[in-house]
């Protein structure tokens, strides 16, 4: 089933950024990290968007060149590890929306990449992956261990 919609804009607000070359399973600890960095400034985090920039190889060892965005309901003060980016937009998108199991996540990325392959449009953003954080169904979904995923890729 595709979901895929075309010329959306995305627009974060009060923004906490990471930028890193990463190992895959350093992800979590990372987002959990800027969660508590927000939370100690009496903040609250709404939505997670990771930017996949390029892979890097320097060490032997496949890493992750990314960005971790996290919108907030209120603005703050950056650190020395996290800056602060008031607004965040990407206009003229083509979206697909997945829920779901974790593990088939990958298919809102692939209708994504298919439908612009399809149209022959040409990509301009890397993908662009957003997670909303819900904690009034944060445990109904952990039970259900479900994603609710959204993939922005830029077009020209």
């Amino acid at each position: 089933m595709k979901f895929i919609e075309t010329g959306v804009e995305l627009r974060l607000t009060h923004i906490l950024k990471y930028q890193g070359v990463i190992y895959n399973h350093e992800m979590d600890d990372i987002i959990g990290e800027m969660i508590h960095y927000i939370e100690s400034k009496k903040g609250k985090a709404i939505r997670i968007l990771t930017i996949t920039k390029g892979l890097n190889f320097e060490t032997g060892k496949q890493r992750l060149v990314m960005d971790f965005y996290i919108e907030m309901n209120q603005p703050t003060i950056g650190s020395n590890k996290f800056s602060y980016l008031p607004v965040y937009e990407l206009t003229n998108c083509v979206v697909s929306k997945y829920k779901g199991h974790p593990q088939n996540a990958s298919i809102a990325t692939k209708e994504v990449n298919d439908y612009i392959k399809k149209h022959e449009l040409e990509p301009i953003s890397p993908v662009h992956q957003l997670m909303k954080i819900d904690k009034k169904t944060k445990k109904k979904e952990q039970k259900k261990n479900e994603v609710d995923l959204e993939v922005y890729i830029k077009v020209n």
